[in-house]
């Protein structure tokens, strides 16, 4: 055995599944003095070289699966901070939600008040509009437990996130989602906040005022009804005999006329605010033209198919229907005053009173003029909007009316069209198709009107007048009216009516009149 190399090795370990990948192998080495053979040292020297390149491979093998095992726990714990992060954002910002309600209710007491109404989250009563509410799907509007606990934080997560229009108020509108998405869909087509933006809506409103009424009287006036004074002046509004202004132009006429006896100052809302101001404070009627805010919805409800989306296909509204061109308010006599005559024996109501969505309205209402006359069917159209009225005010109350009339929005710093918003009690919009007439009457609350389309004439007189309007008698369903037809006086049987004085006024798109308590006011639809 001299001179012999002897060479022990320890079996290699074949990692594997269970195996430690780092594992490598050593080698004993016991040599005599004898020179290596040549084959002996090739096939050592093989061994050594394949063992360094496995040696590598494992390593390169083990410093890969460290990287990307090192990479996915990074990843998985981005992802948890990321998400964490996210949901206390979206739990702070609900509890600042409520932090605000529970503050603006302590503070307001109107606000509290329409809370507990809760008809804001409403924009149809059908299924055009779902409310948010019946999203819970046990119908259990968010109620007690887990799931009502999980479902109310839905809600005010969506709320949250819910784009809000810049018309947008807390306690009262359409706070619908789908009212919402309509708004903002139409918000990007119609931009609305800069001079270029009011430019537009300036000339597009323009477009749709046809007609031009010159004041027939102006040369007798000690004013001009487009220049008025800063302060009223003396017998404002001038007015004439109401047979010589019906004369001039019959109220079963809608076909426009030239020259009117108009009476009422018109002022520009970006001039003459404070003018109109001076007025609004003498209690004393007249005409604002060009609010933009006015403007801006008079554009958006002139786009075609519009409305139709606002109101739904299905919901049915408030309309009443008469054989004629003739509407009368009226309510459901008391049996007392059946019995003391104050109601005639033969009464019966004026009109008939139904619902029905606003695109059968339209088709009864859009018709060409051979098939209008005093004598044909005609229908009103009615929607309202309750607000601090709450519940039984109207089936299908129309909440989004506070969306798309901000200017009749109940908050502070509104004089001119809402010096009480606290007293607000709704806001009424009346669709009357060509003919229509409201006969003349007053009310008992302040009224600002504005028109959204159409031209529509009134004919207004004095609360002085009041004995010569001959007004029904009190009890009477239709109480607060005239006895007159004005269309066709008899003047042997209402001899005071030929005393009467009285003015008139055409609105146009885009004005608004303000009509104080118990002013007389007779209305005629001239266009759609």
């Amino acid at each position: 055995m001299n001179n012999q190399q002897v060479h022990k090795r320890a079996s290699r370990a074949i990692p594997n599944g269970n195996a430690d990948p780092t594992t490598t192998t050593s080698t004993v080495h016991k040599t005599s003095q004898r020179p290596k053979s040549t084959l002996s040292t090739h096939d050592d020297s093989d061994s050594r070289h394949t063992d360094v390149e496995t040696v590598k491979r494992l390593r390169r093998l083990r410093r890969k699966t460290k990287t990307n095992q090192a990479q996915q726990k990074r990843a998985l714990l981005l992802e948890a901070i990321l998400g964490t992060a996210f949901l206390m954002i979206m739990v702070l910002l609900v509890l600042q939600s409520l932090q605000e309600n529970d503050h603006e209710r302590g503070n307001d007491r109107l606000a509290s008040k329409l809370m507990r109404l809760n008809r804001k989250n409403q924009m149809r009563v059908d299924l055009d509009n779902p409310q948010i509410m019946t999203d819970d799907p046990n119908g259990s509007g968010g109620g007690g437990g887990l799931g009502g606990g999980l479902f109310n934080l839905r809600h005010h997560l969506l709320k949250v996130i819910q784009y809000k229009h810049s018309d947008y108020m807390q306690y009262v509108g359409d706070h619908s989602i789908a009212y919402s998405k309509l708004r903002k869909e139409y918000d990007a087509l119609l931009p609305f906040g800069d001079e270029k933006s009011l430019e537009r809506i300036k000339r597009f409103v323009a477009n749709l005022r046809k007609n031009e009424y010159k004041n027939a009287m102006q040369h007798d006036m000690p004013y001009d009804v487009h220049n008025c004074p800063m302060h009223p002046p003396p017998n404002y509004p001038y007015a004439w005999n109401v047979k010589e202004v019906l004369d001039n132009w019959a109220p079963d006429d809608p076909n426009p006329r030239e020259y009117i006896y108009q009476g009422l100052c018109v002022f520009d809302y970006e001039t003459e605010r404070e003018k109109a101001m001076k007025y609004r404070e003498a209690e004393l009627p007249f005409v604002i033209r060009d609010d933009p805010r006015v403007l801006r919805t008079v554009e958006r409800w002139a786009q075609d198919g519009y409305l139709q989306r606002l109101l739904g296909e299905n919901t049915r509204y408030r309309t009443e229907y008469s054989p004629n061109n003739h509407f009368m308010y009226w309510m459901r006599p008391k049996k007392k005053n059946m019995q003391d005559h104050t109601v005639p024996e033969d009464w019966k109501p004026p009109t008939e009173m139904t619902r029905m969505p606003f695109s059968e309205w339209l088709h009864h209402a859009n018709v060409t003029d051979d098939k209008l006359g005093p004598d044909m069917e005609h229908w009103y159209f009615r929607l309202i909007g309750c607000g601090e009225m709450g519940r039984n005010c109207d089936k299908d109350s129309s909440e989004y009316l506070f969306d798309e009339l901000p200017f009749f929005q109940p908050r502070d710093g509104n004089p001119l069209y809402m010096p009480e918003p606290r007293r607000q009690k709704g806001i009424h919009c009346r669709f009357g198709m060509k003919g229509v007439i409201a006969e003349n009457h007053f009310d008992g609350s302040r009224n600002s009107i504005a028109l959204l389309g159409g031209e529509r004439r009134y004919i207004l007189a004095h609360p002085d007048q009041c004995e010569n309007m001959c007004l029904l008698p009190r009890g009477h369903p239709s109480a607060r009216h005239s006895a007159v037809d004005w269309s066709d006086p008899d003047w042997e049987q209402f001899p005071k009516f030929a005393d009467a004085e009285v003015n008139e006024v055409v609105m146009q798109a885009g004005d608004v009149m303000y009509l104080p308590t118990h002013w007389f006011h007779y209305i005629i639809s001239l266009e759609l």
